[in-house]
């Protein structure tokens, strides 16, 4: 017992000593913010500053950087005033990518803008925290957009905007054999979303206000009609909009429907006792609610496709997430293990040569279909995304 207390003090002393560097860090991020904003002041100028998060960072870690700039802005003499008082106007906003997070302030002289940006390297991963990779496989490539796909047999299913197919190997590659148009003749939404589940031979496709069934065993058969619910987990549908890409509600397995903010996609995590519900909302924010339906955290910094997926790694559930791009940029999937009420990233992000259109977990335990638009070359690629482990 004599020797078990510096042992059991170990650790304690490490988180301690990161958790100070984290800090530090922080200030030192704030601190070089401030000192390039002052720059661009007169002497004792006031300005008004505002705060913008779009990063993953929670509640805490928002407050915690206003006040870190605010208290280095303050240090080097520069006066806070109140809306409609006369002085500069400095817009902070903290996003974050593949790297750390990014604070950038936008300081405004009526007209003139000028921009300056620091960035933060992201935290050493925590010891205690199990090696995660994601590890990403091509599944097929080509030239029209890929809403989903899924193995059937020995082949795939590819769901398109035009057409269900059904891909044979041949020679190591790919190859369509058979087609069945979708047999609707209205425009599609933009950002065109789809979902197909295959069970043996057959298939379900779903699109914006339409399900289609049928069979791909033995030749194609489509039947579709006017109806719009999708599979969002935990036996829950979504209810789809014909003319739009997100949802509004959604029925429970009893036939209770939901009505929510509109999302794009969702996902449940219910390995931990009650479900909880991750919504990607139209309004650029990750939400939080518990079994009952309450919300709770809210987050930024996360893109509009979430998917969660069983793994033993860490904990039985992570989330994926797209990143926070605007279509124009090379995009990443990042994984995170909700702690509490916070995603926490855990091992790093899988890249890929341009923005991810869809995000959707896989009926494999453990794996998810992401696809991709290459930025040079305009082709679809969809994607294995796997989790094995160590530790």
């Amino acid at each position: 017992m004599v020797g078990a207390r510096p042992r059991n003090l170990f650790p304690k002393i490490l988180f301690l000593l990161a958790a100070i560097a984290w800090c530090q860090g922080f200030d030192e991020t704030a601190r070089a913010l401030a000192r390039k904003i002052a720059a661009h002041l007169e002497p004792r100028e006031a300005i008004m500053l505002g705060f913008t998060n779009v990063a993953s960072a929670g509640p805490s870690e928002e407050a915690g950087a206003r006040e870190a700039i605010e208290r280095e802005l303050r240090a080097l003499g520069v006066n806070m005033i109140g809306a409609g008082q006369d002085g500069a106007v400095v817009m902070v906003t903290v996003s974050e990518n593949i790297r750390g997070s990014l604070w950038a302030a936008e300081i405004r002289h009526g007209e003139a803008r000028e921009v300056v940006m620091e960035e933060r390297p992201k935290p050493p991963a925590r010891a205690s925290t199990a090696s995660i990779t994601i590890d990403k496989k091509l599944m097929l490539d080509e030239d029209e957009r890929i809403l989903d796909l899924a193995p059937s047999g020995h082949g795939l299913v590819v769901l398109d905007a035009a057409a269900v197919s059904l891909y044979e190997s041949s020679g190591g590659a790919w190859e369509r054999r058979l087609s069945v148009p979708i047999p609707v003749s209205r425009p599609w939404p933009r950002d065109l979303r789809g979902r197909l589940t295959v069970q043996g031979d057959a298939y379900q496709a779903y699109l914006p206000g339409v399900t289609c069934n049928g069979n791909a065993g033995g030749g194609m058969s489509i039947t579709c009609r006017e109806e719009g619910l999708w599979p969002l987990g935990l036996k829950a549908r979504g209810l789809s909009i014909p003319t739009r890409n997100f949802f509004e509600s959604f029925v429970l397995p009893d036939g209770l429907q939901k009505r929510m903010p509109a999302f794009f996609s969702a996902a449940t995590i219910a390995d931990r006792g009650p479900a909880t519900w991750i919504f990607a909302a139209t309004d650029g924010r990750t939400h939080l609610y518990n079994a009952a339906f309450e919300p709770g955290a809210s987050w930024g910094g996360w893109g509009s496709d979430i998917a969660a997926v069983e793994s033993e790694c860490g904990s039985r559930t992570l989330l994926l997430s797209t990143g926070h791009g605007d279509g124009t940029v090379p995009d990443f999937v990042q994984a995170y293990e909700l702690t509490g009420s916070a995603p926490s990233p855990v091992g790093d992000p899988v890249t890929f040569s341009g923005p991810v259109t869809a995000l959707w977990a896989a009926s494999e335990r453990g794996t998810a279909v992401a696809v991709s638009r290459d930025l040079k070359s305009g082709r679809y690629a969809a994607f294995r995304l796997s989790i094995p482990c160590s530790r």
